[in-house]
């Protein structure tokens, strides 16, 4: 295993996606996640992609790149032009030596505000998936789904087990599964068998009007146990990239209204009772003054942290590695 940064955690900083691998030198971070160091139409992106899998490789540094979202419904492009744009980017990035491409399958607005229902999205993710399978099958290659948004591991599962893990995995987001209310440890031992690649964030959860509010922390800084997560993981795939995935802003989490449990499959009573102990927690912690207030820390923006909270989850996560005798390449 090891800690990389995903380049969303970068965003603020004025920085290329070449610039991007300089930074995580300097670092010390094992690599970088990207969306796009592979991607467009013009006859220079394959060219573009190379050079920047060439610089990778002469910095020592692991990378892996995106892919467009491969439900049909999601966005304004034709399926046909969709399939094709996807097909260049796996060929693309098949090319550069990338096989593992993460992507999503729909934001909230899928999922809670859509008139097509979250089960025909799922339902046309696994036709689109079946007719993209030739062509990742050609190129050994996968598209992993992050739970985000409108997907919960429940989903993906679902999806992979429909059309193989072959053809599809997991890019597990570690704090995002708390925005359905799963517990992490739980949501990862789901999805350990699928999991190719990861969005590595933590956060605390806690009690608002609607139900819970969660928000983004650094790795070690919140109610995810990474104690028990990584071996989890490492279980499965013992070199696993571990990209730290950071940012701010508040998720609210309904549970405490009927439509919400009514569009959430999977989720057992027993997973949603932790869930909530692990708000109650967190609220005798902000009750004591342990952690800051939620609202006030939010108020300070990202790109003035982003340098301290990256530092602090790299070595946490390079700490635990370590303590807990995990693989280190």
């Amino acid at each position: 295993m090891r800690v990389g940064v995903d380049t969303f955690t970068l965003r603020d900083l004025p920085l290329s996606e070449l610039e991007a691998l300089d930074y995580a030198k300097a670092r010390g971070l094992a690599g970088v996640q990207s969306w796009s160091a592979h991607d467009g139409d013009d006859p220079e992106a394959l060219a573009r992609a190379k050079d920047y899998r060439a610089k990778a490789d002469s910095l020592g540094l692991y990378t892996s790149v995106g892919c467009h979202c491969p439900n049909p419904n999601v966005g304004d492009m034709p399926r046909g032009e969709r399939l094709a744009k996807m097909t260049k980017q796996i060929a693309n990035a098949a090319a550069c030596g990338w096989h593992d491409l993460h992507t999503y399958a729909g934001g909230p607005e899928a999922r809670w505000n859509s008139p097509i229902p979250w089960g025909q999205h799922l339902a046309d993710t696994k036709a689109f998936f079946r007719e993209l399978a030739p062509v990742l099958l050609a190129h050994g290659s996968r598209v992993n789904l992050e739970p985000k948004g409108g997907l919960t591991t429940f989903d993906a599962v679902e999806i992979i087990e429909d059309v193989g893990p072959d053809v599809a995995g997991v890019c597990l987001d570690v704090a995002n599964v708390l925005c359905f209310a799963e517990d992490p440890v739980a949501a990862a031992r789901r999805v350990a068998p699928y999991t190719r690649d990861t969005h590595c964030k933590d956060a605390i959860i806690y009690f608002c009007p609607a139900g819970l509010r969660r928000q983004v922390r650094p790795p070690g800084a919140g109610v995810c146990d990474w104690e028990k997560i990584l071996p989890i993981l490492a279980e499965h795939s013992p070199g696993l990239r571990l990209s730290i995935e950071d940012h701010k802003w508040l998720y609210d989490v309904p549970i405490f209204t009927g439509a919400w449990h009514a569009t959430v499959g999977g989720l057992s009573r027993e997973e949603l009772a932790m869930t909530v102990g692990l708000a109650w927690r967190t609220q005798q912690r902000l009750a004591a003054g342990e952690l800051p207030d939620p609202d006030e820390y939010e108020k300070i923006p990202h790109v003035s942290e982003v340098e301290s909270r990256l530092a602090a989850g790299r070595d946490y996560l390079n700490g635990l590695i370590h303590t807990l005798g995990l693989p280190t390449d």
